[in-house]
């Protein structure tokens, strides 16, 4: 008992709440390829209650005749007695949380996760996909059909990293306040804004100053900004060459010009797209094609079909990442590294949300007692 018995309970509970999760996630994005609502469930608390007993006995017979008889027992017990505590995820701020879209250091760093750094083409393309839904103005579908100056955008982005670029923060400031007059700003103020991490800078030849911040946004650094392969794929992302780093911007990222063209201006998506755009790559049965819509195939493969799958099956798996749905098993397979890592992406992403918003009071609570 004592730690030992932490460790082995903390390690169980943990592995138990993973799978859950992953099931989950893996169950919602089936569910909406076939239309079918979401639903979220989390596990609020785990409240594991341990006891021991022991209890002792003795006997002695025969006492006062030609023989004595003795006995002697003893006993010890074990229980447990968890309480699981699960939570409906359906109120208006779980709505909102994981219907707003992520920051771009969100999008990129799941991203990451998914293994982005092994400068394959394939998964870079469809990271990137799954993490914007715009890029420089040009959103990913028009008219119901993948836009190509969206592609392109993708494409360029994936050169880049391909000719050694590479994701880093860099330091900024942050000018999202108004122009005043430097004869306005007298000492207190300064005082002041230095309290609240703020600065005035100069601006107009000193005569206006401007209330900043310093801050740090996700850049792509180049690496032979002067190549001519570089100058193509920049031209093609819709920037302007020349610099050696180009930062990535959301749509609301105030700077004091109207546009700036050597920013990469993006628009994140949220995690309900994300689940939506993941339901592309489940394989769905023969006999349910009726059930499902029919979806623009993953550009760039004539075939249709993206580097990551969720397969289906008659028969249950043997792969742990599986949920049943409509009379068959959807799974992914073990041995699908690159399914799994995408898998593991969605999941990180998913954890994210949830756990940035508290259930209101109203929501009801569903508690299951388990016998130990």
């Amino acid at each position: 008992m004592g730690s030992k018995k932490l460790v082995s309970s903390h390690t169980a509970y943990n592995d138990a709440v993973q799978l859950t999760v992953t099931r989950e996630v893996l169950s919602n994005v089936v569910r909406s390829r076939y239309s079918d609502p979401m639903q979220f469930m989390v596990v609020s608390s785990i409240n594991a209650q341990f006891s021991v007993s022991g209890g002792g006995s003795a006997g002695v017979g025969g006492i006062g005749t030609g023989g004595a008889a003795g006995d002697l027992g003893g006993s010890i017990g074990y229980s447990s007695s968890p309480t699981i505590t699960y939570v409906p995820q359906s109120d208006a701020g779980f709505n909102k949380s994981i219907g707003s879209t992520f920051a771009v250091e969100e999008a990129i760093s799941f991203g990451l996760q998914y293994r982005f750094a092994r400068l394959d083409p394939e998964l870079q393309t469809l990271s990137l996909r799954m993490s914007f839904g715009s890029i420089n103005g040009a959103n990913d579908f028009v008219a119901g059909r993948y836009n190509d100056v969206y592609i392109r955008r993708v494409d360029a982005i994936v050169r880049l990293l391909q000719l050694g670029a590479t994701y880093r923060q860099v330091p900024e400031w942050d000018y999202d306040t108004t122009s005043i007059p430097k004869d306005r700003v007298t000492g207190e103020d300064m005082v002041d804004a230095f309290q609240w991490g703020m600065n005035f800078i100069e601006e107009d030849d000193g005569e206006n100053v401007r209330l900043a911040r310093y801050r740090l946004v996700l850049a792509l650094i180049l690496a032979d900004p002067q190549s001519r392969e570089t100058v193509k794929a920049l031209e093609r992302l819709g920037v302007t060459p020349g610099r050696d780093q180009y930062v990535f911007r959301p749509p609301l990222h105030s700077v004091p010009d109207d546009r700036d063209p050597y920013a990469i201006w993006v628009t994140p998506r949220s995690m309900m797209d994300v689940l939506s755009l993941a339901a592309r790559v489940v394989d769905v049965p023969e006999e349910h094609a009726k059930l499902v819509s029919a979806l623009e195939p993953w550009s760039g493969d004539p075939a249709g079909k993206s580097p990551v799958r969720i397969r289906s099956s008659r028969e249950r798996p043997d792969f742990p990442y599986r949920v049943k749905h409509r009379g068959y098993w959807f799974y992914v397979d073990d041995t699908d590294l690159d399914s799994k890592m995408f898998l593991e992406a969605l999941v990180a992403a998913y954890t994210s949300r949830v756990g940035s918003h508290s259930a209101g009071d109203e929501s009801p609570q569903i508690v299951l007692p388990v016998g130990g």
